[in-house]
């Protein structure tokens, strides 16, 4: 494993995603190239999360109707951090993916045994920490009547089973270790309670910051739409249950709009969504300056090919922790004669004495290499102060802000290679 992270993850969902993209790879040396695979497979599994919020909007149609439905699709749309991760290949993602079809079943309250699968199922293979979901789910159903304990404690027992014995014979031969990848990470976060060494944001910063930035205008709506609706209160660790929270609310003040009362939730509403809908316009364009390691790799691999024709390697490229987060992916790799290395920990002195001919640095100068380029990385945006400033800007970037953009990623060449 050349890159193995932190803590090992399943590679059922990475499996799945690629046997549906397989046909795709056959063609890839004769129609696309291979760093083109990568926006295959982002189509796919953003496909697989579509079919699955799909599913969810069929449930709430059946039990709300097609105005709470409609309200649902517009609110996931109008978002920009839940569209973009149902395409990224995260074990999120996956978990997504089965969480859809299983917060539907729930809210249709016709298949409580499959509802107790698919949540053991996506937390035993692909997210440990979707746990407490679970457990409300389950105190939900027992409280409804919908399951009894011995048949909510069989069926879950079953369906844990069969989960772990899928994920440690798959993930087993992959990682060539007997593992239950998220036992580990579940161990890793828990009993040795490392999970911190990543960082420790204060308690209210999912409230304050994770789920504003996300939500964005659907934020103060879940709020209403939890008060309003009381049955989806339990459904509150995820988002797409919350843009259902926020749905309820929308479907609410639309049947209500002829009255009197409601015309002043009704223009907050507009606001709300008009609001949500430019804040997304602007994440979207600023988000593609948030990839400087991608494109710094592309442009290592274009400028070598440029300027040294001749030269026919090997070629050995360290790509730092910063570029590596941010945009660096297999699928921009080329093969022989490139070789990459992520190894962590290594000071500028050991990054010369260790043989690479590249570097992907967020350091601009490193002994015996030199520097190619700087690609830049987004710092931050800037509003106009002025009605003046702001035409100007306008006209010239064609956006009422200006983005800053500051080199976050150095190209370096061995200076032996120069020669």
């Amino acid at each position: 494993m050349g890159f193995p992270g932190v803590v090992p993850r399943s590679f059922l969902g990475a499996a799945i995603v690629a046997a549906v993209s397989s046909p795709f790879h056959l063609l890839q040396h004769a129609c696309f190239p291979k760093a083109a695979m990568l926006t295959v497979v982002r189509l796919m599994l953003g496909s697989i999360c579509w079919l699955s919020m799909c599913r969810l909007q069929q449930a709430l149609h059946k039990q709300y109707g097609s105005t709470c439905a409609k309200a649902f699709m517009i609110v996931t749309a109008m978002q920009f951090h839940l569209p973009f991760y149902m395409s990224r290949t995260l074990p999120n993602t996956f978990a997504l993916a089965v969480l859809g079809l299983a917060i539907a079943d729930w809210i249709e309250a016709k298949h409580p045994r499959r509802l107790v699968s698919l949540l053991a199922f996506a937390t035993i293979v692909f997210r440990c920490d979707m746990l407490p979901l679970a457990g409300l789910v389950g105190l939900h159903m027992l409280l409804t009547k919908q399951l009894s304990i011995p048949a909510g404690l069989l069926t879950g027992a079953v369906a844990a089973a069969m989960s772990v014995c899928t994920t440690v014979l798959v993930d087993s031969w992959f990682w060539q270790r007997c593992l239950w990848p998220e036992g580990e990470v579940l161990w890793f976060n828990t009993a040795q309670n490392r999970s911190g060494e990543w960082g420790i944001m204060p308690f209210h910063w999912y409230f304050t910051s994770a789920l504003p930035r996300a939500l964005l205008g659907a934020y103060p709506l879940a709020v209403l739409g939890l008060l309003w609706e009381p049955r989806v209160r339990f459904l509150l660790p995820v988002l797409p249950v919350l843009n259902i929270a926020s749905a309820a609310a929308l479907a609410r003040i639309w049947n209500n709009r002829y009255k009197q009362a409601w015309l002043l939730p009704g223009l907050a509403a507009c606001l709300l969504v008009l609001g949500s809908t430019c804040a997304t316009s602007v994440m979207l364009t600023v988000s593609r300056h948030n990839y400087p390691g991608g494109h710094a790799l592309h442009e290592l691999h274009k400028w070598q090919a440029n300027n040294f024709t001749g030269s026919k390697g090997p070629f050995s490229v360290h790509i730092d922790v910063l570029p590596a987060m941010t945009g660096v992916s297999r699928f921009g790799e080329l093969g022989d004669p490139w070789t990459y290395s992520k190894e962590e920990n290594l000071s500028l002195e050991e990054l010369h004495h260790h043989g690479f001919t590249h570097l992907l640095s967020t350091a601009p100068n490193v002994t015996g290499f030199a520097q190619v380029t700087g690609v830049a990385g987004y710092q931050g945006f800037q509003i106009p102060r002025c009605t003046q400033q702001l035409v100007k800007v306008t006209q010239a970037h064609g956006l009422p802000f200006s983005i800053t953009l500051a080199p976050e990623v150095f190209i370096l060449i061995r200076k032996a290679c120069l020669m």
